[in-house]
């Protein structure tokens, strides 16, 4: 009997040293938050496009060095954002015209072309006078010497309303600034088409403003301004220099998913792309 109380004595010691210990509560642990999926273009399968013809007066415009090229990626652009007068229209252009100049000059170094900045002017009413003679047009690019580009005041009621009008606008007179230094122009002046031609080259610098903006770090691309860049080329002007609606729309869609600048070479289709 002593026995067995020490043992129990003994036993009553051992769990005073060393206690049951009960597993620590843990809290439940709150739900994952759902990953938001970053927006996408909507998919499309697009056709890829001929292959340039050494036979055609438009091989060199077909064939152009800058058909390889990247689009650019332009960072420190200003935010896009809607103006309220016409001082604060030209500086947001001055200021656009020139972030993408500066994106754009590491590739003009590369292939040995001219870095200078084209001078930026203004004009009042439908035209203006320039080096290239009097051109009547919202905006337009003037390739004579260094190259200038002249917008009109007609924009600035378009810049109030949409918040992309100004990054849409200058990236489309840039891409006329880059025709003329790769040669595309020079190709296109001497070549026979009339009017196609022009169409041409118009739909080539829609499709390479919609690849510029796209690339613009500064420009949140998601379902709104999707939905605002297709609402801006259903309103595009559309003439025979500019070509139908239904052009402006397939080029300046088609701008948004190249991977290349040769994505939007319109020198290599058939006349019916390029209406």
């Amino acid at each position: 009997m002593a026995v067995v109380l020490a043992g129990a004595l003994v036993a009553a010691g051992l769990a005073l040293l060393h206690p049951t210990v009960r597993p620590a509560e843990v809290p439940p642990s709150a739900p994952p938050t759902p990953s938001v999926e970053p927006w996408r273009l909507p998919p499309v399968s697009w056709d890829p496009l001929p292959e340039p013809d050494p036979t055609s007066p438009l091989f060199a415009a077909q064939s152009a060095a800058i058909n390889d090229v990247v689009p650019v990626a332009l960072t420190g652009c200003p935010a896009p954002a809607r103006v309220r007068e016409v001082g604060e229209w030209q500086a947001a252009v001055q200021a656009q015209w020139h972030c993408v100049h500066a994106g754009w000059r590491p590739v003009l170094v590369e292939f040995g072309l001219s870095t200078l900045e084209p001078a930026v002017h203004f004009f009042v009413g439908d035209g203006s006078d320039s080096e290239c003679g009097h051109v009547d047009a919202p905006a337009f690019y003037c390739a004579v010497g260094t190259g200038s580009v002249h917008f009109g005041d007609g924009h600035l009621a378009q810049a109030q309303s949409w918040d992309l009008a100004v990054a849409e606008m200058v990236t489309h007179e840039y891409g006329h600034h880059l025709q003329a230094l790769f040669g595309i122009t020079a190709n296109r002046l001497v070549a026979r088409g009339g009017l196609q031609l022009e169409r041409r080259s118009e739909l080539q610098a829609v499709c390479w403003s919609a690849a510029m903006t796209r690339r613009n770090d500064a420009v949140t691309f998601d379902q709104a301004a999707y939905d605002g860049w297709i609402a801006r080329l259903d309103r595009m002007r559309e003439d025979r220099a500019h070509g139908t609606r239904a052009s402006l729309r397939y080029w300046g869609t088609r701008g948004l998913y190249a991977e290349t600048m040769g994505d939007c070479n319109t020198w290599v289709v058939e006349s019916d792309a390029v209406r």
